[in-house]
């Protein structure tokens, strides 16, 4: 982002780029604040579990509830040293499922937080999928709520969904306008910063050619930009400023190449050996990205600099005998 701006990554995954730190999930279950340049271990919390949101030198993050405990626990760290600030509880109504860090055999939990005006606003969603041994339709069941938290006082206020939706109006993105062109198009467009961006591919006999397909805010359509054959796969960066397309592959890796939505010019290639990222952006010249796990590398040499595990989130457990 131009104006280095903190932002989610991934779930549990924070990028503060103006800091040169990243905010990520460990595998023991904490929290690890480590350097964008060199993958160097910064500080390490046990506080919490979950990163959700970097701002005025403290780190919101969630944390694994106790017990039985009816309310989601959120944790103030001190993005400096990890040292916790202060600490808030945000009460689960007794009907409702608690949300977890970790998914569960039916039910999966996503929380997430950004500053406004008014606060920490704090949403939660969890959906619960029976699993049962004979196959029969699914009931899915959502449950959600949310709440501001004071930043002062640590005050917790509970809110209806339509209140937090009022508190986010202006600050969302404007519905899509009409895009022209979208014919044939495999991929939906995106929304990504001021553009709306695609990829039209061409016909596998003629060794599956990629184009970038961009349009403005408004809906006008922006020059087509030639990204060459044998795609494999593309994402958009985590702060929305890149393309990323991954090409086939020669010998054992895959070609990643980066390209300025804005504009449409590449600005880096690199021989990778994974065929997908899951989430990425660029610092200086440094690739951050996520496969299996986070990787740290150099684009001028095409070197990994780092690479650190993250926690597991999915469920691993064992499901009902079929009869």
């Amino acid at each position: 982002m131009e104006d280095n701006t903190p932002f989610a990554m991934f779930p549990g995954v924070i990028a503060d780029p103006k800091a040169d730190r990243l905010h990520m999930m460990n595998p023991q279950g904490g929290i690890d604040a480590v350097e964008l340049a060199s993958g160097h271990l910064l500080w390490t919390s046990s506080a919490a579990g979950k990163p959700l949101a970097v701002f005025d030198d403290r780190l919101a993050a969630q944390a694994d509830a106790p017990g039985v405990s009816r309310s989601l626990p959120i944790v103030f760290l001190d993005t400096k040293n990890g040292r916790v600030v202060s600490r808030a509880e945000i009460p689960i109504p007794p009907s409702a499922t608690r949300p977890s860090i970790d998914d569960g055999m039916v039910a999966a939990s996503s929380v997430q937080a950004r500053v406004i005006s008014q606060g920490l606003l704090v949403s939660w969603t969890v959906t619960s999928r029976p699993v049962r041994p004979i196959p029969a339709p699914v009931n899915v069941r959502n449950e959600s709520g949310a709440a501001i938290i004071n930043l002062q006082s640590n005050k917790v206020t509970a809110l209806a969904p339509d209140q937090a939706a009022n508190m986010l109006r202006g600050k969302t993105s404007a519905a899509t306008p009409s895009l022209s062109g979208t014919e044939g198009l495999y991929f939906p467009p995106q929304p990504a910063g001021r553009f709306f961006v695609s990829l039209k591919l061409g016909a596998a006999s003629e060794g599956q050619r990629a184009v970038m397909k961009r349009w403005s805010e408004t809906g006008e359509p922006l020059g087509d930009i030639e990204l060459g054959p044998g795609f494999v796969a593309y994402a958009i960066s985590a702060d929305q400023s890149l393309l990323l397309v991954v090409s086939g592959s020669s010998g054992p890796r895959y070609v990643w190449s980066l390209y300025t939505i804005a504009n449409g010019q590449r600005v880096a290639e690199v021989r990778l050996p994974d065929s997908a990222a899951q989430s990425f952006f660029l610092w200086h010249s440094i690739l951050i990205y996520r496969s299996a796990a986070m990787h740290g590398v150099d684009l001028r040499t095409g070197k990994e600099i780092w690479t650190r595990a993250l926690r597991d989130t999915s469920y691993h457990g064992s499901y009902p005998p079929r009869p």
